[in-house]
């Protein structure tokens, strides 16, 4: 049986006040000549990195004895059987090929050039320290790195009161509040912040392609975009520089694909878990009715993206919502700088789905169901 590799994504850790476990993180979906996924299916996956190229000499080998999910993902922790930590990662590159047996030999799904992993596993063994006078990183062999806010070698040059997008842009982010991060499949960063029981993104999603690497389809027509039954992604006004800071927009269709819109670990948040986060924020008034007072806390403060009044924004949920407004099912653009909206993975009927709205003029966060061909922003919640 012929066997499709569709997906492989690499990811390492790495701390340098912790020993992070020397593992290289393996996914791919597998399916047959007729594009099925293998489903529940046993496999056996057998990994070797080698030296030069691709037809190098092997320096590493492991087998392992897997199972796929329901959608013929089958998911490894390279390192788990033989250790990666003796490998030299220091010089030269390195390939890592993957064969896979179905129970009647091994096919070869093919050979990869292995990229920042290896560097980062080098990087582990990279001595770094605190100066003595606490105000220096030393990395390496005597390499310095001054800790901003501490040396006086800063000569005043410290931005205080500020934390900038991911993209670079300015007072989008609540400067008071702490947040973590996360990488989509594309290798996208984005801000996250943690909301009571919730970890969520604090960026709009930007990714072009689904978690197995499938592509979105993009580039509609007004007329394309109206009558669309599957998952497409739009730039505002079909504009690139509006990428930084808004990310894409999506229809529902791209935000509830069972595939995954979001990377690993991480999905659209459902009607209950919008209703809970919002929960957080207005105790009080249920969360989802219009007129609960959650919309001032998720809003980014200012005028730079809102237009005036903005009224009562704090953004003291670190949130961070834009006014990023919409694609409508006419395949027209408006309500940017006015309102913020974002999908549920949760449909209301065949024809709608949910979406949270907030805007410029109100305090209020509501819960609203519209057309599953309107395009909109999407943040993702950690599992």
């Amino acid at each position: 049986m012929r066997l499709l590799k569709l997906v492989l994504c690499l990811v390492l850790s790495h701390s340098m006040f912790s020993q992070a476990p020397v593992l290289i993180p393996y996914q791919a979906i597998a399916r047959n000549g007729a594009g099925q996924p293998l489903a529940n299916a046993p496999v056996t996956v057998r990994f070797t990195i080698h030296i030069g190229s691709s037809s190098g000499t092997a320096m590493w080998q492991e087998v392992q004895a897997l199972q796929t999910s329901a959608l013929g993902l089958f998911t490894a922790q390279m390192g788990s059987v033989n250790s990666l930590e003796s490998l030299n990662w220091s010089s030269g590159n390195r390939f890592l090929q993957v064969e896979l047996d179905m129970g009647s030999g091994y096919i070869d799904l093919g050979t990869e050039r292995l990229l920042s992993v290896p560097y980062a596993l080098y990087a582990a063994n990279v001595e770094s320290r605190v100066s003595m006078t606490g105000d220096t990183l030393l990395m390496g062999r005597n390499a310095g790195v001054v800790i901003p806010g501490i040396s006086a070698a800063n000569h005043g040059t410290i931005t205080t009161g500020t934390t900038l997008h991911t993209c670079g842009a300015p007072d989008v982010h609540n400067p008071d509040l702490s947040y973590g991060s996360m990488v989509d499949q594309e290798g996208h960063s984005y801000k996250t912040i943690i909301i009571g029981p919730f970890e969520i993104m604090a960026e709009n999603l930007n990714t072009s392609t689904y978690r197995n690497g499938d592509i979105i389809n993009t580039g509609l027509t007004n007329n394309q975009w109206q009558t669309a039954n599957s998952g497409a992604w739009t730039y505002y006004n079909n504009d690139a520089s509006y990428e930084c800071p808004y990310g894409k927009w999506y229809n529902w269709f791209a935000a509830a694909d069972p595939v995954g819109l979001c990377p690993l670990g991480w999905h659209v948040p459902n009607e209950q878990e919008w209703h809970l986060l919002l929960s957080v924020l207005d105790p009080i008034t249920p969360a989802g009715e219009v007129g609960n007072v959650s919309g001032g806390p998720m809003k980014s403060v200012g005028t730079t993206y809102w237009v005036s009044p903005n009224d009562y924004a704090t953004n003291s949920s670190g949130f961070s919502g834009l006014p990023n407004g919409n694609r409508f099912t006419n395949g027209s653009y408006y309500s940017i700088g006015q309102n913020s909206n974002w999908w549920s993975a949760d449909q209301y009927n065949s024809q709608e789905a949910w979406f949270i709205s907030m805007s410029t003029t109100g305090i209020e966060n509501g819960h609203y169901h519209t057309d599953k061909n309107v395009g909109y922003p999407v943040r993702c919640m950690r599992d």
